[in-house]
């Protein structure tokens, strides 16, 4: 197993502790939520952290796994607060995405690949941004959504725009799964899906795939 996979999945535990620690306290929470998840459970993001980092780090440069580390554990947090009340807090993404784009520019900086990776990481996140715009446009997204799409193109146009097309055909394969499993649940069709976790999963999926693939 490469030391990689190792230091990632243990900084990652650390990481989900801290985001343990503020999550359990609800304070992300407004007063026009509903909230549906109880922050009983909120450790779990300690394990998922941890799995996320172990995730960064099957990639072979390190300087993109250390930008995959920032993407796949902040969005630990992002998947919890939105399943909890379907939303993707500004305040979350004012620090996570500036966080991830550091991280591509000191891997365009001074990773193998050049400055190219910049440029299309930038491309893919308007892409994708505007893709996720023209659907919350139409009535079927929200405005975090776009947003996580933005921040999510940017991590996936690092690694090349294979790893964006099959981190947006897998977010809205694993959105189409949820929303049938909502409905075999009971859910009526104008029920809202909390999308963000698709398109982190999509995400995950391209990454392992960029990891696995080379």
């Amino acid at each position: 197993m490469p030391w990689t996979v190792l230091a990632g999945a243990a900084a990652g535990g650390v990481a989900g502790g801290l985001l343990w620690r503020w999550l359990r306290t609800g304070d992300y929470r407004i007063e026009e939520d509903h909230p549906r998840l109880s922050l009983d459970r909120s450790w779990l993001v300690i394990p998922t952290a941890a799995a996320g980092g172990a995730l960064a780090g099957v990639l072979t440069d390190p300087w993109l796994a250390a930008a995959a580390w920032i993407y796949l554990v902040g969005a630990v947090g992002v998947v919890w607060i939105d399943l909890d009340v379907h939303r993707v807090p500004d305040r979350v993404l004012r620090r996570w995405a500036p966080a991830l784009l550091a991280a591509v520019l000191l891997a365009a900086a001074a990773g193998t690949t050049g400055w190219g990776v910049l440029v299309t990481a930038l491309l893919a996140a308007a892409a994708m941004a505007a893709l996720f715009l023209v659907l919350a446009v139409v009535g079927s997204m929200g405005l975090g959504d776009v947003k996580l799409a933005g921040v999510t193109g940017l991590m996936l146009g690092a690694l090349g725009w294979s790893a964006v097309t099959t981190g947006v055909v897998a977010g809205f394969g694993a959105g189409a799964v949820a929303a049938l499993w909502l409905l075999v649940r009971g859910a009526s069709r104008d029920s809202h899906l909390a999308f963000g976790p698709a398109i982190i999963i999509g995400a995950a999926l391209a990454i392992a795939r960029a990891g696995f693939t080379g």
